[in-house]
């Protein structure tokens, strides 16, 4: 029997990643999803980290569309890789819009970013301790002009890609002024230190600990200030558009892999089959309504209405559809089978990126009523 569901996600796949899905593919699950599983450095040794990198720079060229695809194919991989992963796309993807207002030398810089295939940790976004709340950008980490750039001082946690990172790209504020900027800083420079912060074993091998910089000097054209690079503050939205595609096609394959298990059992009920497949597919295809529009040009508020609202209907779906599956899949299945326990509580994490749902909902409500543009923060 051939299994038609995701099969245009794993022909996307296997169309711009060869052979990485096969690679994958011959590891379990729950080895994948260990912390120190290699599941990154698979990723990294194909030619993965230029998959939304323009060919004209050296890249594969995927659309947004398309890399949506691709995501919801790893994701059903290994949930872990496509969630530190989104952190490296969205970082390239962003910088690939800076590039569009800065110098040439700032171009050729990031030209060869991508041509050596480095590795982009995302610092962007910071967790709220005892909330499920995060602030997308309010920089905890802070910059002291110093002669020739700057001293960099502060910490990121959870940082994905901590110890695979080549560059690190966070948000920072200007020590003086409050001013926020963008600033890329190779992972060896002096200063820069890894420390545990993910304890549970869910989502593991993503590798977010805490990142801390301490009198880290980042070189004067290493930082983009937002009110000169960004005023419009519309390549933040950009970045979180690609963040809400990617992150939320990595939880739609995570939870795809819960109803192949459904698909695989012949005693399962084909309406609550249904049922769950709704939820995902419907999803699915709303995030691609939104990829096409962004692929043709869309950088609206309206759009980014939509992907907050898409997000946030996604959250409930998953979760609907996944105690379908676990349901119908039955408490044997559930006991003798860590990897539904796994799945089960790896698309909890749907919820926990930013902005919050307080935020979202706010956001939302102002938008539709009129009285507010739209914020991600």
């Amino acid at each position: 029997m051939t299994i038609r569901m995701m099969a245009t996600e794993r022909a996307a796949l296997d169309r711009y990643l060869p052979g990485l899905r096969k690679e994958l593919a011959g590891h379990s699950l729950l080895d994948l999803e260990a912390r120190d599983s290699g599941v990154i450095e698979m990723f990294k040794d194909s030619d993965a980290p230029a998959l939304v990198v323009p060919e004209e720079w050296g890249g594969l060229g995927a659309s947004a569309l398309e890399a949506t695809r691709v995501q919801r194919a790893i994701g059903a991989l290994s949930p872990s890789l496509g969630a530190a992963t989104t952190m490296h796309h969205l970082s390239i993807a962003t910088l690939i819009e800076h590039s569009g207002t800065g110098t040439d030398d700032e171009k050729e810089l990031l030209k060869a970013v991508v041509l050596a295939r480095m590795l982009l940790s995302s610092g962007f976004s910071e967790g709220n301790p005892g909330t499920s709340a995060a602030s997308a950008f309010k920089p905890t980490v802070t910059a002291r002009a110093v002669e020739g750039g700057f001293k960099v001082n502060g910490r990121k946690q959870p940082c994905s890609l901590s110890a695979s990172m080549d560059l690190l790209t966070a948000s920072v504020a200007d020590e003086a002024t409050g001013r926020r900027g963008v600033t890329v800083i190779p992972a060896a420079s002096e200063g820069i230190t890894v420390e545990p912060f993910w304890e549970t074993h869910v989502l593991a091998a993503s590798q977010s600990d805490t990142v801390v910089l301490k009198d880290v000097f980042v070189p004067l054209d290493m930082l983009f200030w937002n009110d000169v690079d960004d005023p419009t503050g519309q390549h933040e939205k950009t970045g979180y558009v690609w963040f809400g595609l990617l992150i939320s096609a990595t939880y739609l394959g995570a939870a795809s892999l819960l109803l192949e298990r459904m698909l695989a059992n012949p005693k399962t009920s084909p309406m609550l089959y249904a049922d769950a497949a709704c939820e995902i597919e419907t999803s699915m295809a709303a995030l691609e309504a939104i990829a096409r529009a962004f692929d043709e040009g869309d950088r609206s508020d309206g759009l980014s209405a939509r992907v907050l609202f898409v997000r946030e209907g996604i959250r409930h779906g998953i979760k609907r559809a996944v105690s379908t599956a676990v349901d119908a899949l039955g408490g044997i299945a559930f006991i003798k089978s860590p990897e539904i326990a796994y799945l089960l509580a790896a698309v909890q994490a749907a919820s926990f990126h930013p902005p919050s749902r307080r935020a979202t909902a706010d956001t939302l409500h102002a938008y539709h009523a009129g009285t507010g543009a739209v914020t991600l923060g």
